[in-house]
């Protein structure tokens, strides 16, 4: 199979698709479980049950964020940029993930379908953030300058 042949880029179309649904699929799964935290939570018993202030405010107190999707958002944006890398050798369409995957998060920040925001303005957020972004921005970096580092081979021809 030549690397122009209908077949190729076809399956390619349908890799770069898919990755791009993956994007999409995973940070679902990172946004849902972003808000988990480990250790208890000791709820006060003199708070009336509808005080949402108060009833909201101490229902973590005592436990810790473990926000560990941020890692997994690290880990997997850069293997769905590597992915793409080996569907094509262009870093606009090797960011592709990333666009779709940022474009998901700034809608999960603003809205979701109940009205509330899916993403609370807090540091495990910015940590998805940033570890969604920087690692796979910082592989595509050295990948352009990689191949701009090195010289492209010339091919002597004869006249």
């Amino acid at each position: 199979m030549t690397a122009h042949s209908p077949v190729r880029t076809v399956l390619n179309a349908v890799i770069i698709g898919l990755l791009l649904i993956d994007a999409l699929i995973t940070l679902g799964f990172e946004v849902l479980f972003l808000p988990l935290y480990a250790g208890q939570a000791h709820l006060p018993t003199t708070t009336p049950v509808l005080a949402a202030g108060p009833l909201a405010d101490s229902a973590t107190a005592g436990a810790i964020p473990l926000p560990f999707t941020a890692l997994a958002a690290a880990v997997i944006n850069v293997l769905l940029v590597m992915g793409m890398g080996v569907t094509t050798k262009r870093f606009g369409v090797m960011a592709l993930p990333l666009l779709v995957w940022a474009l998901g998060f700034l809608v999960c920040a603003g809205f979701s379908p109940s009205g509330y925001a899916l993403l609370l303005g807090d540091w495990p957020t910015m940590l998805l953030l940033i570890c969604g972004l920087l690692p796979a921005g910082m592989y595509l970096y050295f990948k352009a300058t990689v191949r701009l580092a090195t010289p492209a081979t010339v091919t002597k021809t004869t006249v």
